[in-house]
């Protein structure tokens, strides 16, 4: 029992890539095998390469080098997911607000619905616009 705790305590374990990578792999499997085609069952066996991948880094012993491949993969996901959350939010709030842009300086402005023809300053530039809100 001793021998399969220091196991585990060696092992680098599930992070952010390996996550992703599973996620890839399930939807793959999933895409293909809703098809009916004997050519899309074929590429089926390359949805197995991510989750090979995943395997592969929840059981390297090598951390630093998963450490860093996880750092670059978070690094080149973070604007996506910032974009995601970013516009989620702007779906919450779509009921109570309109949202334009500053045609000068390009910054997301809100503005309370319901309010008729308002004119907008934009706070960073200082430009003012008229729109419809």
């Amino acid at each position: 029992m001793k021998r399969l705790g220091s196991f585990f305590d060696e092992i680098y374990g599930f992070d952010g890539m390996s996550s992703f990578l599973l996620f890839i792999s399930v939807i793959l499997n999933l895409v293909t095998g809703m098809w009916p085609s004997q050519a899309v069952n074929n590429f089926n066996l390359i949805s197995y390469l991510p989750l090979l991948g995943c395997i592969f880094r929840v059981f390297s012993r090598n951390h630093e080098r998963r450490a860093h491949e996880n750092e670059c993969f978070l690094k080149l996901a973070r604007p996506l997911c910032e974009n995601i959350i970013e516009k989620r939010e702007e779906q919450a709030e779509a009921k109570l607000f309109r949202f334009f842009k500053c045609p000068v300086c390009k910054q997301k402005l809100r503005v309370p619905k319901g309010k008729g023809k308002v004119e907008i300053t934009c706070p960073k530039c200082g430009n003012k616009f008229i729109k419809k809100a």
